[in-house]
């Protein structure tokens, strides 16, 4: 039979009421009942009920977060960091791999919400866009990682992707070249058009025209990238730098690269965009874009918890039609995107634009 609290009352010879109390620190008992209470807690190894904490908090301390693909290392930091702040807080995390399928990311969104999780955290591209409707109506607050939402009011912090893409680009252009490549996401991926935005802005600014850049969609995988990388080289055999979507795409560059006889960087560099931990143990270590992975999920983290613990708000207080009430996202306030700059690592894979150019026929450098 489980020990209940009445269990650890009889023991310390107290009422159940200063058990709560002394578990809870709610009210601050004197340090001789306080200790005859723990010693009686240790003794009998008693555990408080969750539910019954649940209930008289009206919390589960529990907060879901929904990604796009477990498998994506970069998924994996994010959510390692977002779980060390909500440990800090005393939060546990459920976590669900939405895989970028409408359907899976609706089922979870539900299940989050009747599980009673206290609030959700969302680290998945196009969740706002293919789920407004819902994020409008959230019965529990929402804070989205690196996506937007149309949805006013959800609190939001993002990499700035498209000044990223720039600095890829300028760093290329600095160092001699002239024939870009860029191996670009779908564009569901919703960092996509602003991460290739920022590649075109950098040419635009060194006078450089749309000629000047050649692009090949993969699918932000590693084979995704291998793929692209082929069909750019196909497509314009004299690229001599490429930007990726992400690190992965950028591996897969590298994969085909080499197989098609070129060397980076002395035939063509190549930038990534993430700064997995993985980009520094490639051969060459990988160029790339450092997003601020630990500061966003700090950011999404205590925004939630703050949500969480303020309660509903009514949104005769703010904005919304008198005497309703606020559950969602932001409460009512009209929320601001907050975008972290970005910052770009050199590595060994990008280096000076090759002296000649690349032969359609050959696979080296024709002098």
């Amino acid at each position: 039979m489980s020990v209940t609290i009445g269990d650890v009352a009889d023991r310390a010879g107290v009422s159940t009421a200063t058990v709560s109390r002394v578990l809870s620190g709610s009210v601050k008992a004197r340090a001789a009942t306080r200790e005859r209470v723990l010693s009686a807690v240790r003794e009998l190894g008693y555990r408080p009920s969750g539910v019954a904490r649940s209930l008289k908090l009206q919390r589960t301390q529990t907060m879901g977060v929904i990604i796009s693909d477990v498998e994506n290392p970069y998924f994996a930091e994010m959510v390692r960091a977002i779980e060390d702040v909500a440990r800090e807080l005393d939060y546990a995390l459920l976590l669900c791999n939405g895989a970028e399928d409408p359907e899976r990311e609706a089922a979870y969104l539900e299940l989050l919400a009747e599980r009673r999780v206290d609030g959700i955290v969302i680290a998945t591209g196009g969740v706002g866009k293919r789920h407004a409707r819902w994020l409008a109506h959230a019965p529990i607050p929402v804070v989205m990682v690196n996506t937007e939402t149309p949805v006013p009011g959800v609190p939001t912090i993002l990499s700035d992707n498209r000044d990223g893409g720039r600095l890829a680009g300028e760093l290329l252009i600095r160092l001699g070249h002239r024939e870009l490549g860029h191996l670009a996401a779908p564009a569901a991926h919703a960092a996509a058009g602003p991460r290739l935005a920022g590649v075109r802005d950098a040419l635009k600014a060194a006078g450089l025209g749309g000629d000047c850049l050649a692009i090949a969609e993969g699918d932000g995988h590693v084979a995704g990238g291998e793929r692209a990388m082929f069909e750019l080289l196909d497509s314009a055999p004299g690229v001599t730098g490429v930007v990726c979507y992400n690190d992965l795409t950028a591996i897969g560059a590298l994969r085909a690269l080499r197989a098609s006889g070129r060397r980076v960087p002395a035939d063509v560099s190549v930038i990534g965009f993430d700064n997995l931990d993985l980009s520094a143990y490639v051969d060459p270590p990988l160029t790339t874009v450092v997003q601020q992975k630990q500061a966003m999920a700090r950011w999404a983290v205590e925004r939630l918890v703050g949500i969480i613990k303020a309660g509903p708000r009514r949104l005769d207080e703010g904005a919304g039609s008198a005497g309703s009430t606020a559950v969602g996202p932001g409460s009512g306030a009209k929320e601001k995107v907050l975008r972290l700059p970005v910052t770009l690592l050199e590595r060994e894979s990008t280096g000076p634009a090759p002296r000649g150019i690349l032969s359609p026929n050959t696979k080296g450098l024709r002098p």
